[in-house]
């Protein structure tokens, strides 16, 4: 963690610890005190402290439920699956945007809900394969055509011009025909992150 990430996490603690003291006075400052953690997850998420990340988030879920605020609900959840992401726990990150798909879909927000099920696509498929799967493949399988059966990972330092060579290519994952990933990952012998170019 660097000297600024170290800083906005003690100012983000000062104030939680302020707005929770508010809130607990005065519980119409709840929303307050909940918005606050929503930004403490987001700082700690950053600093790679993922732990008081979903602390934080868990609390603000509870915050926005008690208010019976939906909006705020779904910005919690999709915190919450961002940092469970990053833990590599992809059933769990689903999870969490399974129920934010619940709420957008009563509220009838229909972008929110197309982005939402991609994710979920990528959760499930990286829960499958055992590793994390790059958005940009989820919405490649997503639009492919009908008998494109695989999508390809590649080493962007490795294109030369228009053109991916086949050691540019870090693993191929299959698709259904259902458009999602399977969660078979076939991972290109031929390529080495560290080799030059």
């Amino acid at each position: 963690m660097n000297r600024k990430q170290r800083k906005e996490v003690r100012d983000i603690e000062k104030l939680v610890e302020d707005s929770g003291r508010h809130a607990a006075a005065d519980p119409a400052r709840l929303a307050d005190h909940a918005a606050v953690l929503v930004r403490a997850g987001d700082v700690y998420r950053s600093a790679d402290r993922l732990q008081e990340a979903y602390a934080v988030l868990t609390e603000a879920l509870d915050a926005y439920r008690r208010l019976d605020d939906l909006p705020g609900e779904m910005r919690v959840l999709s915190g919450m699956s961002f940092v469970l992401r990053a833990q590599d726990r992809f059933a769990e990150a689903a999870e969490c945007c399974r129920r934010s798909l619940d709420i957008a879909t009563g509220l009838g927000w229909e972008q929110m809900r197309d982005a939402l099920q991609w994710r979920i696509a990528a959760m499930e498929a990286a829960d499958r394969a055992g590793i994390d799967v790059p958005d940009e493949l989820v919405k490649a399988a997503l639009h492919g055509k009908p008998g494109e059966d695989w999508v390809y990972e590649i080493d962007e330092k490795r294109i030369k011009g228009d053109h991916a060579p086949p050691e540019a290519i870090i693993r191929a994952w299959q698709v259904g025909p259902d458009r999602l990933l399977t969660g078979v990952v076939i991972p290109n012998a031929n390529y080495r992150a560290d080799r030059k170019r």
